[in-house]
């Protein structure tokens, strides 16, 4: 099961989006509510091939990136002169969570491939 997870995200979470599109009603935004909860997801994916390529673990650096998502998205919204409402930043950061570590799992994956390739 850990291989699918890692390896097919992807797959997992649009199952899960066209699941919840049946059962919740139409006035509950399915999209949104699969993202936010795909985020555990791509990060438990990304940490464990950043484990895999790197030999380590280093899941604490991955960790750090993502959590470093929220003071500069408190920062950008000072420089857009808005007030900073935390629930307004946490949505914001983990939504950009999400659009952070779907390409960083891509990336992660093709390079855990070819490294398996060459050796």
């Amino acid at each position: 099961m850990l291989v699918y997870i890692v390896s097919f995200p992807l797959v997992i979470w649009f199952m899960v989006y066209m699941i919840l599109r049946k059962i919740m009603p139409k006035s509950v935004n399915t999209f949104k509510l699969v993202c936010d909860a795909g985020v555990v997801l791509w990060f438990y994916a990304c940490a464990v091939l950043l484990e895999s390529i790197v030999e380590t673990n280093v899941a604490w650096l991955l960790l750090a990136v993502c959590c470093a998502i929220f003071p500069i998205n408190a920062i950008w919204q000072r420089v857009r002169h808005e007030e900073v409402v935390f629930t307004k930043m946490f949505v914001h950061g983990w939504r950009l969570l999400f659009l952070f570590l779907v390409p960083a799992h891509a990336i992660l994956f093709a390079i855990g491939i070819a490294k398996h390739m060459i050796h």
